[in-house]
């Protein structure tokens, strides 16, 4: 199914032409600079020697940005209406939250592979308390590993857990280094799946 921009914009909310023009030309720029990249282009050459990672988070309007990783991936975040967003993407801490469930979730899932755990599915569900202030960090996560397959052993999915938690999990742990409590869970689910 085609979508012309201007519909698109319409859907998106997206009612200012000048917010559809910065969104269009910050996107013509990212397929460009990845063109850059995947031609090998030295100022790409010289930024990898230098840094492991890198991002760019570009202003859209009102509280939308638009995240482009060193990867090559985008994502949109944006605010709340109060705010002054059109809640069109994640909150910014709520990226932080995605990032540590995909970094943990990521290593489980690799344990259990290498352990030869018949994994069928995987999911981290994520709570968070913040300081009732400015800033507000986070100063509570805890993650639960819902871990459903065939004949999972209980301490491979443990060991899993712990083992991102404590020796895999860079997100994880720089947040607790930070001062963040963190504490993990998992539940095993007996898959008809064989």
């Amino acid at each position: 199914m085609a979508y012309s921009l201007r519909s698109l914009w319409q859907k998106a909310k997206i009612d200012k032409p000048d917010i559809a023009r910065k969104l269009i030309t910050f996107l013509v720029f990212s397929a460009f600079m990845l063109i850059l990249r995947a031609l090998g282009h030295p100022v790409f050459r010289k930024i990898s020697e230098e840094v492991d990672m890198q991002a760019t988070v570009k202003w859209v309007d009102g509280a939308m940005f638009v995240a482009e990783s060193g990867s090559g991936h985008s994502v949109v975040m944006d605010g709340p209406e109060d705010h002054g967003g059109r809640n069109m993407g994640p909150r910014p801490m709520e990226m932080l939250l995605l990032g540590l469930g995909g970094c943990s979730n990521f290593d489980v899932m690799s344990i259990l592979k290498k352990s030869r755990q018949n994994v069928t599915d995987c999911r981290v569900d994520i709570e968070a308390e913040r300081a009732d202030a400015v800033p507000s960090p986070f100063t509570k996560i805890h993650l639960k590993f819902v871990v459903t397959g065939v004949k999972l052993k209980e301490n491979q999915v443990k060991k899993a857990v712990e083992l991102s938690a404590t020796k895999y999990c860079s997100a994880s742990i720089m947040l607790e280094a930070a001062g963040v409590e963190i504490t993990h869970s998992h539940e095993i689910v007996e898959s008809s799946e064989a």
